[in-house]
């Protein structure tokens, strides 16, 4: 006890040296702990999967960048646009009195609702006076015919050199009592046909129209070529129908229109 008495102070400093020893003895291992950890958290946020950013929609941008490159016409002279085309008003008839532009009436307002074909049709019936220039009947219906008395079937009657409204007989193949065949030459096309009684010449020859006229409903049925209608008072004259198509003549400025029909069948490919 007396020496501690009288070394205490030797005895604490060995101590704290001894302490400050061990403490220095540990701080590298303390030092390469923590910068182990710090290493390990450094390589987790580094090896860690970010996601991408989703691109951005640029799509409204591109458009009104390829509208201001293409441009947008202005078509101020074509129907509807009336800026600078003032245009006159008239009035739709019936009690309602309505007004409407000028522009949506004449051949504009005017529908083809229907087409069909009209068919020239020429049947052999055999012989009808014996002798030495033999004559033979045939029924005939001409439907494209500009009198309408050659709409409905009707008789003529023909031997060889003889000619009809319809044809001329050419010849007549087989036994004369009873021909197998005969050859006619079209008054129309000057075609050459061959006619039996089994076998008759249709063929189509033009086309009837069904037209109505919207501003008043009124309608034009079965109308053909070389026919005359008045559409919003004006005369015009039917100069052409094919299967799919209507054209009309206005009588007094000679000007031609091609009126459509929605309804005509496709072209077969």
């Amino acid at each position: 006890m007396e020496f501690l008495k009288k070394h205490y102070e030797k005895v604490l400093l060995s101590v704290v040296l001894v302490g400050l020893a061990v403490a220095a003895a540990l701080l590298p291992i303390k030092v390469a702990s923590v910068r182990n950890t710090l290493e390990q958290a450094t390589r987790r946020y580094e090896t860690r999967n970010i996601k991408p950013l989703k691109p951005l929609d640029l799509s409204t941008n591109e458009a009104e960048l390829a509208r201001l490159e293409t441009g947008v016409p202005m078509p101020l002279e074509t129907h509807g646009h009336h800026i600078f085309n003032p245009i006159e008003w008239v009035q739709k008839p019936g009690p309602d009195r309505i007004l409407i532009p000028r522009e949506d009436t004449g051949t504009k307002a005017l529908i083809v609702t229907n087409i069909e074909p009209l068919h020239t049709t020429i049947e052999f019936e055999g012989l009808r006076d014996a002798g030495p220039n033999p004559r033979y009947t045939f029924r005939v219906k001409r439907e494209a015919a500009t009198n309408n008395i050659f709409w409905h079937p009707y008789q003529r009657i023909a031997g060889v050199g003889d000619k009809s409204d319809a044809f001329t007989l050419k010849e007549v193949k087989g036994p004369k009592e009873d021909p197998t065949e005969v050859v006619l030459e079209l008054s129309d096309s000057k075609q050459t046909v061959s006619v039996s009684k089994d076998k008759p010449y249709d063929e189509v020859a033009g086309y009837a129209a069904d037209l109505r006229y919207g501003v008043d409903n009124k309608l034009f049925p079965h109308v053909r070529q070389g026919q005359k209608i008045t559409v919003g008072g004006v005369a015009y004259n039917i100069v052409a129908i094919s299967q799919s198509d209507v054209t009309l003549e206005d009588s007094q400025t000679r000007k031609r229109t091609t009126i459509h029909w929605a309804a005509a069948p496709q072209p077969a490919k």
